[in-house]
């Protein structure tokens, strides 16, 4: 089931994330900033380390071999902030279409206050498509605007994504509104909570419900409200259960054995004597789920 909320058309990267179809690319974890609501893993965050799909990568030709193990159409690469490595994401990003053919579709993410000449030269010079802005006030929208304008006149689609955060409702809707002229789409994202981040969310003053920040979620609906530009709002039950449910599905088809049946949420089912479950000869039939280089035995 879909659970976002979309007014207008969404990006092209949201499209594709929400069907499965693309592979999230952890490039690097460093960042200079430390965003009291970022999720990142603390065994992550500010260590130069590449993950696939979860699954640790030594390369970008590794990173390459495992995209193809999901049937991705499009890659997602964040962090960290891949601002910080730009030369690593054009490298990336030249390897995917070569491999995979130019209608590969890659996306990045980045805080605009890791945006500087450097970084902007080099990923408005390089072959990603989407380029997604984080940013949280209006001060900080006005002092890079260059930065935004550029990207956005080099050809590259230029959209704002932003965490739904209470209290901060007018802040965000002014930044965005601020870069509406250089900017395709908006997508707000509903707070998730992690290990990395309850503390200092709990600290802000914040509350829990579920998986997400409480009130969230109306924070997200308040900032759509205040901005023009079509809004895409990504619930966490979305990215949790359809999205990544949707990308192990890919991997499943493409990793199971001939004795091995792929269910519609990932899991895959087996016979404990080697024949296909659905063989009246398999036997007791187990579960297993593959979560990047781990895989779950589910009773």
């Amino acid at each position: 089931m879909y659970y976002n909320i979309a007014r207008g058309q969404t990006a092209v990267g949201c499209d594709m994330c929400l069907i499965g179809a693309k592979s999230v690319i952890f490039i690097t974890g460093l960042c200079p900033l430390s965003c009291y609501y970022c999720p990142v893993d603390r065994e992550r965050f500010g260590k130069d380390v590449m993950y696939v799909n979860d699954v640790l990568v030594q390369s970008v030709e590794e990173a390459v071999e495992v995209v193809k193990l999901y049937a991705s159409e499009g890659a997602a690469i964040t962090g960290g902030d891949p601002a910080t490595v730009p030369e690593r994401v054009n490298s990336l990003a030249e390897a995917l279409k070569r491999e995979f053919g130019r209608a590969f579709h890659i996306h990045v993410y980045s805080h605009i206050l890791n945006l500087n000449n450097r970084a902007v030269g080099v990923l408005a010079a390089g072959e990603i498509d989407e380029v997604r802005i984080h940013l949280t006030s209006r001060r900080q929208a006005l002092e890079r605007e260059r930065y935004v304008k550029a990207l956005a006149a080099s050809g590259k689609t230029v959209g704002i994504e932003v965490p739904a955060l209470p209290g901060f409702e007018r802040e965000i809707a002014e930044a965005i509104n601020a870069l509406a002229p250089y900017v395709s789409f908006v997508n707000i994202n509903e707070l998730d909570v992690s290990e990395a981040n309850l503390s200092q969310l709990k600290a802000a003053g914040y509350s829990v419900r579920g998986l997400n920040v409480a009130g969230s979620l109306e924070a997200a609906m308040k900032i759509a409200s205040m901005v023009s530009l079509p809004v895409h709002i990504c619930l966490g039950r979305t990215k949790d259960v359809v999205q990544i449910g949707a990308r192990l599905f890919r991997h499943a088809m493409v990793m199971a054995r001939h004795n091995e049946y792929v269910n519609d949420d990932g899991t895959v089912a087996y016979g404990e004597r080697g024949v296909h479950p659905k063989n009246p000869l398999a036997g007791q039939t187990r579960l297993k789920l593959p979560l990047g280089s781990r895989e779950l035995e589910i009773t």
